[in-house]
């Protein structure tokens, strides 16, 4: 069209075929497209200005809001070999009705009459202990007895020590009396004897005072051997007193110690009667151990030990169970970046998988075919993963049909700033708005969702 080139084409182009000709001599052109640009850029402008919603996206699943009723697992308290089922996969228990039965394969435990016959022990034991109890209690009053006996005795001896003492001073005086009256009568007869020598008294009154003299004799004797006997008799007394304080002593210890025996053989019965409690209550726990029943209201899922006559170890799982009633909740995963980001109350929108859904991130009043909840509660640490868990429950009615472990998007709602701003932040890296949610003064009601039999 220049005419620069040697190989000219335009005798053969038909310029009026082409539309683009025409309008390169058409002077309206200009103004139209000025015009469009101004509206684009009205446009763009009035967009700048919307409102925009800042936004964190993480990925989860869903599951159950309260710890009791998220599934879990049936278990073997004992060892066992499975003897007999009574539910299987799918069907829905009740709480305590019985799933499966266990065999016993342990030795101590093979006795079929092990309950019957430690009862027995436990009677045989108790006769012993009760022989142990009156055995204490008789030596307990025997060293009673012995105190008492001890003291009446001692009493008993110190009346006789004062008989004895008042005996011995009486035997005393009557032995000086005597003694005095002997030594009369040997002066009477030396003076009689010089009057008989002198003729003054007759031999007949002579022989009168020897008799006398005689009989003082006799009499201070024989007053000087009660006196005797009176003095023995007290020292025995003091010695009775004595050894009566010693025998009883000893009698007294030897009683004790046979009680020390006796207490110490009662408290080793007694211990071994608590043993043979408390194995009988174990032997009675574990029979009830036999028989697998259902933790709570559910269906049964998965049974993973289906064979009869298959050994099982204690804590070994048997099954899974899943409650028909539950509080739906989402288990979301943010980075660390994010986590100052997310509070306790913080709103999220969140997009199942199943569910089709259109969704404005920025919009969240747009979207389509999502669903609201709010945050309960945030890990304080990070998983394997170096990521927060952050567990979120619903505000508003969830699918029907929504099970757990279905895979969940969440946007996690944060403050609202012009588009203009976020396009400014995006472009500078910078992090969305920090701010602190309010929180509702009352708490959400949480749907029930009830699995359809």
């Amino acid at each position: 069209m220049l005419n620069i080139s040697k190989k000219r084409i335009n005798e053969r182009l038909k310029t009026e075929r082409y539309r683009s000709f025409g309008l390169l001599g058409n002077p309206f052109i200009g103004p139209k497209v000025k015009r469009n640009f101004i509206i684009a850029g009205v446009l763009s402008l009035i967009i700048l200005f919307l409102p925009w919603t800042q936004n964190i996206q993480a990925k989860g699943t869903v599951t159950m809001l309260q710890p009791g009723q998220r599934a879990s697992e049936i278990q073997s308290a004992i060892a066992g070999q499975i003897a007999q089922w009574y539910a299987q996969e799918g069907d829905v228990v009740k709480l305590g009705d019985t799933i499966a039965r266990l065999r016993e394969i342990k030795n101590e435990y093979l006795d079929p009459q092990l309950i019957e016959r430690t009862k027995e022990q436990i009677v045989a034991k108790e006769d012993g202990v009760q022989s142990y109890e009156q055995k204490v209690e008789a030596l307990a009053a025997l060293i009673q007895s012995l105190r008492i006996n001890q003291q009446v005795k001692a009493q008993s001896l110190r009346y006789d020590l004062a008989a004895a003492k008042a005996q011995s001073e009486s035997d005393s005086a009557q032995f000086f009396a005597e003694s005095q009256n002997l030594e009369v009568a040997k002066t009477q007869v030396t003076r009689y004897n010089q009057l008989l020598e002198q003729g003054l008294k007759s031999r007949t009154d002579v022989e009168q005072y020897r008799i006398k003299l005689a009989q003082g004799q006799a009499k201070a004797q024989e007053t000087a051997q009660k006196w005797e006997m009176s003095k023995n008799k007290l020292l025995d007394v003091r010695l009775s007193l004595k050894n009566n304080t010693n025998a009883f002593l000893e009698k007294i210890a030897k009683a004790q110690s046979d009680l020390a025996t006796a207490s110490s053989m009662l408290a080793d019965a007694q211990g071994d009667l608590s043993k043979l409690r408390n194995a009988l209550s174990n032997y009675e726990m574990r029979n009830a151990y036999y028989y697998i029943t259902a933790p709570q209201n559910g269906m049964l899922a998965k049974i993973t030990k289906r064979g009869i006559g298959e050994t099982v170890k204690e804590g070994t799982s048997l099954g899974t169970i899943v409650p028909t009633l539950y509080d739906l909740a989402v288990e979301l995963y943010i980075s660390p970046i994010d986590m100052p980001l997310i509070h306790k109350g913080s709103m999220v929108q969140f997009q199942f998988d199943g569910w089709p859904a259109i969704v404005f991130r920025g919009w969240p009043n747009t979207s389509y075919g999502t669903f609201t909840g709010s945050v309960v509660a945030l890990d304080r640490i990070t998983n394997e993963n170096g990521k927060y868990r952050l567990l979120v429950a619903p505000t508003e009615e969830w699918p029907e049909n929504l099970r757990a472990g279905t895979g969940a998007r969440g946007i996690a709602l944060l403050n609202t700033v012009p588009v203009w701003y976020e396009i400014w932040r995006q472009l500078n890296a910078f992090p969305p708005d920090y701010y602190e949610p309010i929180l509702a003064k009352e708490q959400v009601d949480k749907p029930k969702i009830k699995v359809k039999q």
